[in-house]
């Protein structure tokens, strides 16, 4: 199954747009002054031609503004960059709406493609294929050489195994957040009704459900709260199902991968989520209810706990605190989240990346090519790149206060900074952020930061994600099937079907190709040496 991506990422190129939006500038200055030079070094030059000119390398990326580097100042930006990694770099952008159409002929032409090609998303058939028939580099010697390249050989094993074609790793991950999801809830609400620490176990939970729907959490005297948010996008179902121990969309029992829904601790986490539907704990028509308002509840005061990604718990904070609501327990303060994570010691993790970059071996002719690559993708990991490229020029897009901290400015649209499509060359390992040049963060960032931080030790991968990507029978049913399961779970919370009609919709994943499915999951997963 590809539930965890379509999910996560949801669409090939979406995530890719965030990163873009959220990561919108850079300052890369080796002192706090806008006009210092960048010290490059030894170590920080690829090497030169004959001629003593920077190696050239060519990228090819998507343009979500159309002013990629073309802004003023921008020109300041590209000679930073291409000092520091000693490179020169031909951009070939091409428009994010069309993006997915043009990438997929440049697979067909395999005899025209850029040094560098990136890819949105997940490994898709088609670049698997092409994998297959020698058109990627294998990066697997290079990523264990940590002298030549100190920062691409910290990516994180798990995360790669989902960018592996026959043992070989094709491609460089576009890191995110793997402890984005969670469990979070209204710290004032707790207060109200007795609770004094945060949940830590699937009782604690069940315990905190029943009072903020039971127990007059806002003081209003009314019967008109229940106790967690819900939506027709059943992330949150995914991550409650790993408090249970039934594993992230596959499992790993008596060796070998098990789809979780055939597991008894799937069932186990159904029958919870049914009684707290039963028990009206959440809202029933939760299943109608879109993503886009999703939210809504806990802003309005109608739930307490909202289960999903950490940094929507910090936006209801945020918006507690930009639309003045104050705790129903001390007026005088605002109301706020505690961002919790995991309960019973799991949570779910993500794919761990969200688009990737591959180097091609009718653009990368030499070894020399590829290491030239290999090295800016290093460089523009390095604090000052991420700098750079994530905040802009001191002075211009953003400002240090007195504590060294980056203050952006807000004059400039992203689509005016010097430094917008930067980004989209860099791989965000191992860092997300630049730990030298710091974002003022207010207290609900702060949370989420150590939320992602609790998360990332115990966050639940999905085995079987690398070799979903190299599964024909995958490519061939695997979103139909999903979406047998997927319905079933909810028809199931909801009453509309019993525990037949769920073992009935297993066997009928079964019989439409699961079958085949999990047979060809386990002959790779056997097959694998890497494991």
């Amino acid at each position: 199954m590809k539930k965890i991506w379509k999910k996560v990422i949801s669409t090939v190129l979406t995530g890719t747009m965030i990163l873009s939006l959220t990561a919108c500038g850079g300052g890369n200055q080796s002192s706090p002054t806008g006009n210092s030079s960048v010290s490059t070094g030894t170590s920080g030059s690829a090497e030169r031609t004959d001629s003593g000119e920077k190696p050239t390398i060519t990228l090819m990326a998507p343009s979500f503004y159309g002013t990629d580097l073309k802004n003023e100042h921008s020109d300041e930006v590209i000679q930073k960059y291409e000092e520091y990694t000693g490179t020169h770099v031909e951009w070939q952008w091409e428009t994010n709406d069309t993006y997915a159409d043009k990438f997929g002929l440049t697979l067909m032409d395999k005899d025209n493609m850029p040094m560098i090609l990136t890819a949105g998303g997940n490994l898709t058939a088609n670049v698997v294929d092409a994998a297959k028939k020698g058109a990627f580099w294998d990066l697997t010697p290079y990523l264990k050489d940590s002298k030549s390249y100190p920062n691409l050989s910290q990516a994180n094993e798990n995360v790669l195994k989902a960018l592996t074609v026959d043992d070989k790793i094709i491609g460089l991950y576009r890191a995110r957040e793997i402890g984005r999801y969670g469990f979070s809830y209204r710290k004032d609400w707790a207060e109200a009704v007795g609770i004094t620490e945060d949940p830590k176990t699937i009782d604690d939970v069940y315990n905190m459900l029943y009072k903020f729907t039971n127990e007059d959490p806002d003081g209003n005297g009314k019967d008109d709260t229940y106790g967690m948010e819900m939506t027709k996008y059943t992330g949150p179902l995914d991550i409650i199902q790993t408090w249970f121990g039934c594993g992230n969309e596959w499992v790993e029992q008596d060796g070998k991968l098990v789809p979780v829904h055939q597991t008894a601790e799937y069932k186990e986490a159904l029958k919870w989520m049914k009684k707290v539907y039963d028990e009206g704990l959440v809202r029933k028509d939760w299943a109608t209810v879109d993503s886009g308002t999703w939210s809504d509840g806990c802003k309005k005061g109608e739930a307490g706990v909202f289960i999903d990604v950490m940094d929507s718990g910090k936006r209801i904070w945020q918006y507690f605190n930009d639309n003045d609501v104050k705790s129903v327990t001390n007026s005088s303060d605002m109301a706020s989240m505690s961002l919790v994570g995991p309960i019973n010691g799991k949570t779910l993790a993500t794919s761990g990346f969200n688009g990737y970059f591959m180097i091609t071996k009718s653009g990368a002719k030499t070894e020399e090519d590829v290491k030239n690559c290999l090295h800016f993708l290093d460089k523009m990991n390095d604090d000052e790149m991420l700098a750079l490229a994530d905040y802009g020029l001191e002075g211009v897009t953003y400002d240090l206060n007195g504590n060294g901290e980056v203050q952006l400015r807000k004059e400039l649209d992203v689509s005016e900074t010097p430094q917008v499509g930067l980004n989209q060359c860099i791989c965000y390992i191992p860092n997300l952020a630049s730990t030298t040049y710091k974002l003022v963060a207010d207290e609900p960032t702060m949370a989420q930061n150590a939320a992602y931080a609790v998360n990332k030790q115990v966050a639940v991968f999905n085995p079987a994600l690398g070799y979903l990507a190299n599964s024909e029978v995958n490519a061939e049913v695997g979103t139909d099937i999903e979406q047998i399961i997927e319905d079933a779970r909810t028809q199931y919370i909801c009453g509309q079907i019993d525990e037949a009609g769920l073992d009935a919709a297993a066997k009928q994943w079964l019989d439409r190709g699961g079958d085949r499915l999990v047979e060809e999951i386990n002959r790779l997963y056997q097959n694998d040496s890497a494991k």
